[in-house]
């Protein structure tokens, strides 16, 4: 699979919401998505302090499913380092059983490796690529990615699977840097960048990054908004991109920050909420516990429907969702569903940008 520079990665850790939110894109949107999927971490329960489920329990149902909200389309698929050492109750490591299961409803599907996973991971991703003949990709963190080795470190890799250059898709994941000031990140990358050397070689190229936050805790009640410092950064980062280098395909994690710590729920009271994007923030309504109240979603549709950002019921799925609850013809629901709700929204949102922004002036 070839990306071109309109289409779009939403790094998805694969929890209900951003599978929903996939599965609820149109057709069309479909078309120029290729997600980057990670397997997440297993939940916490607090009362028996211990992970909720075994690594078989947690990852069993994956395969199923990604059939059902994805089927065959392209995607990467990984797991992470928390449990890609695993082990399934037939012995087989985690991603090993994961692909034995899409290979029978032959999905497009190529696995995706962190550059500094251990060996036991490198070796079940290297019979993978032996089987299926799809390449792989490899994911490299800002911090591997600022050091001199990167890239001999990138070479070593791909070169012990047996495949070329021209059969890795190299995912430049930045996580939550730092973004601003946009210029100097930007030209600190670029040195960076260069000494993976010519990055036309590679298949694809693919730069994710985030700014949300990892908690909406510190956020005030009512109305605010944050910058997409990834989207803005990222138009810089073109401009000052040398015309001899290869662009970067565009991803992010979507409205979910890639780090999860788990929390004691029974603590938290999370606050009803709608995270909007627009074309350079995300437009955050805010109110108090959810949970009691959950009401209280009905008002601040209303509130985003009336703002002036609101794209209209027919833009998304999500779009949609939002304007029927702001005339309480939709239920308020609860909070996955709000959070498929946006998620759904800002990947179509980004998939706008990307249009306009390939288009030109």
């Amino acid at each position: 699979m070839i990306l071109t520079d309109d289409m779009y990665v939403p790094a998805l850790r694969w929890r209900m919401a951003e599978y929903q939110a996939l599965l609820r894109l149109t057709a069309k949107a479909k078309e120029r998505i290729v997600p980057y999927i990670t397997i997440p971490e297993r939940e916490f329960d607090f009362d028996a302090w211990q992970p909720k489920k075994t690594i078989h329990e947690h990852v069993y149902p994956f395969v199923a499913r990604f059939e059902k909200k994805w089927g065959d389309r392209p995607a990467w698929i990984g797991a992470h380092p928390s449990i890609a050492d695993g082990k399934m109750n037939d012995g087989q490591n985690v991603l090993t059983y994961v692909f034995d299961g899409l290979r029978k409803f032959e999905a497009t599907a190529v696995p995706s490796i962190r550059l500094d996973a251990p060996s036991n991971v490198q070796n079940s991703v290297a019979s993978i690529i032996l089987q299926d003949k799809q390449g792989v990709a490899i994911a490299v963190r800002l911090e591997d990615l600022m050091k001199k080795d990167a890239f001999s470190r990138v070479v070593e890799m791909f070169s012990s699977f047996g495949v070329d250059e021209d059969e890795v898709d190299l995912i430049l994941d930045l996580g939550e840097p730092n973004f601003e000031p946009y210029e100097v990140f930007s030209n600190a990358l670029i040195s960076a960048m260069r000494r993976l050397g010519d990055l036309s070689r590679f298949r694809n190229l693919v730069l994710i990054g985030t700014a949300i936050p990892e908690t909406f805790k510190d956020i005030p009640k009512g109305h605010d908004e944050l910058p997409r410092h990834e989207w803005l950064f990222f138009q810089t980062l073109l401009s000052k991109l040398p015309s001899s280098m290869r662009q970067p395909i565009f991803g992010d994690y979507t409205i979910v920050h890639p780090e999860f710590t788990p929390r004691d729920m029974r603590k938290i009271k999370s606050a009803g909420k709608i995270v909007y994007t627009t074309g350079k923030s995300w437009w955050v309504r805010k109110g108090g516990a959810f949970r009691g109240n959950e009401e209280q979603m009905h008002e601040h549709c209303a509130v985003l429907v009336g703002s002036g950002v609101f794209k209209g019921n027919d833009y998304s799925y999500g779009d949609d969702y939002i304007g029927k609850c702001a005339v309480k013809k939709a239920e308020p629901s609860n909070l996955t569903r709000w959070k498929d709700v946006a998620i759904n929204h800002h990947m179509t949102h980004v998939l706008d940008d990307l249009s306009m922004y390939s288009a030109g002036p």
